[in-house]
């Protein structure tokens, strides 16, 4: 999630002010820090807030990695047995 407080930072920076952007968005600038600030996990409907006010979206797009399988599930598989 870091990075994608830091992509919104940037965006602000390039597109506009932190204290346009702040009134244009009905909040305080304070507000803004505190929402952005390093090491917090804003809610992912602020960061809407923020990508949609500048022009962006957010998109979720699935990769070619496959995930890997967690160690219940390796268990559970490791356990099942067919009865014949």
């Amino acid at each position: 999630m870091e990075n994608v407080v830091v992509t919104v930072w940037n965006l602000i920076k390039e597109k506009s002010s932190v204290r346009r952007v702040s009134i244009e968005l009905g909040m305080d600038r304070a507000s803004l820090y505190r929402s952005l600030k390093k090491g917090t996990n804003p809610r992912i409907d602020t960061i809407q807030k923020f990508l949609d006010h500048l022009g962006y979206r957010l998109q979720v797009v699935k990769t070619k990695k496959k995930a890997k399988k967690s160690q219940s599930a390796k268990r559970v598989k490791s356990r099942r047995v067919d009865i014949k």
